[in-house]
């Protein structure tokens, strides 16, 4: 997957040495991923969930933080919509 707005989760992975860890093996194993379909993310990481058709919220471990994405699995394209 092409993930887009990594920029958003400077500030955190910043402040937070356990975020930090979780973002840096997040993101190398996204963009990793060939996911076809929502059944695929949820297999690769059971603890997100699909908020919307499409947009999934990952809880990152042991924060109190969420990154929500928005996949066009067709395309390849994964999209960091926010930080909550």
């Amino acid at each position: 997957m092409r993930l887009i707005g990594r920029g958003k989760l400077q500030c955190l992975s910043r402040t937070d040495e356990s975020a930090r860890t979780w973002i840096c093996a997040w993101v190398a194993e996204l963009t990793d991923a060939n996911w076809k379909r929502p059944a695929d993310v949820s297999q690769q990481f059971p603890n997100a969930r699909q908020s919307q058709p499409g947009s999934f919220i990952f809880p990152i471990s042991n924060c109190n933080k969420e990154v929500s994405l928005q996949i066009a699995f067709q395309q390849g394209i994964a999209v960091i919509t926010g930080l909550q």
